[in-house]
């Protein structure tokens, strides 16, 4: 059974690469690293952010922060 991380960034529209490890949304993404760690990127900045995978609580906060720093890495570029 899939986490609840994973489940919410597939609601969330982010695509599946490799099962539990990349998922992709556009020209973000996020690639799990060591443990419980996931590298925050885009295409510009392959390394934006590290987050911890989150809590069961704070799986919506996590994935909201995501993309927040995508989000603002992209308006950097413009």
């Amino acid at each position: 059974m899939e986490n609840s991380f994973i489940q919410k960034l597939k609601a969330n529209e982010w695509n599946e690469i490799i099962e539990d490890t990349e998922y992709h949304k556009g020209n973000w993404f996020i690639i799990r690293d060591t443990g419980s760690w996931w590298l925050v990127g885009t295409t510009l900045n392959p390394r934006v952010f590290d987050v911890p995978e989150p809590a069961e609580y704070l799986t919506q906060w996590t994935v909201n922060l995501i993309e927040h720093l995508c989000k603002m890495e992209d308006n950097k570029h413009k």
